[in-house]
């Protein structure tokens, strides 16, 4: 009988400290950035379409992009000053000097919970036509992923995720 008792209160402790360290672990920016790269590159190339490369400076403007979102409450392309997906992927770094051609597409999403997945967030994304398009570009040679977790509208635990896509050619 002690030995059960002790069994189930080792359980129960460690029940309320997983459980209570959950949120806390739930969110791991840069394992669900590299999980999102993972189902972008695997749903082009079964495609045959070319897998993206993450550049750092399209890294850096996707991740100030849901940063931006959660701290100002607000969910857009454009930021709430105004600036396009363009304008803050060259303030980032992003060059078009020197460079022919040069393009961007973006695509944002936001959940908590189950949809704030990663995986769930990139199925609503490829039932989405618009989205679909913008992931499967066939021109696409850069990424940059970024994803933040805070309160938006009063909710706690959403996910904010911002893909920046790019390609530019001489």
């Amino acid at each position: 009988m002690t030995r059960r008792l002790t069994g189930a209160a080792v359980a129960a402790l460690l029940a309320v400290l997983v459980l209570g360290a959950t949120p806390a672990l739930a969110f791991d920016r840069s394992a669900n950035e590299a999980a999102l790269l993972k189902l972008i590159n695997q749903a082009r190339t079964r495609r045959g379409l070319t897998a993206v490369k993450v550049v750092r400076t399209l890294d850096k403007a996707a991740l100030a992009h849901s940063r931006d979102m959660i701290a100002r409450d607000y969910f857009s392309h454009s930021s709430r000053a105004g600036a396009s997906v363009a304008a803050r992927a060259r303030k980032a770094g992003y060059s078009t000097s020197g460079w022919s051609s040069w393009s961007i597409g973006e695509v944002i999403a936001l959940g908590s919970g189950s949809k704030g997945k990663v995986r769930s967030v990139f199925k609503a994304w490829m039932r989405s036509s618009g989205h679909r398009k913008v992931i499967l570009r066939k021109s696409w040679r850069d990424v940059g992923i970024g994803c933040s977790r805070g309160t938006y509208k009063g909710v706690r635990g959403v996910c904010m995720y911002t893909v920046d896509f790019g390609r530019r050619s001489k």
